[in-house]
């Protein structure tokens, strides 16, 4: 039966399907405002920055925060530590 035909409740109507979970709620930044100190990100009044927090760089990598102060090092994860960025 296409899938047009089907009425609301049909498609998973008695079936079961694998999923995978695509969309995560990770904020995409620039590479340079992670390096900024007084830019918002860094401010965890502003940002909630935290130890763990996460974000996604400009560059598509992805960036763990080592704590909640201003100046508190962006770790990139699953890196070698050559790309982590501690603010200035």
């Amino acid at each position: 039966m296409p899938l047009q035909d089907l009425r609301t409740g049909d498609l998973t109507k008695n079936k079961s399907f694998d999923t995978t979970a695509t969309a995560f709620p990770y904020t995409k930044v620039a590479i340079e405002d992670l390096s900024d100190s007084s830019h918002p990100v860094n401010q965890a009044y502003l940002s909630g920055k935290q130890d763990g927090a996460g974000v996604v760089g400009d560059d598509y990598a992805l960036y763990i925060a080592t704590g909640s102060a201003s100046t508190d090092t962006w770790v990139l994860a699953g890196g070698d530590s050559t790309s982590d960025i501690t603010p200035a």
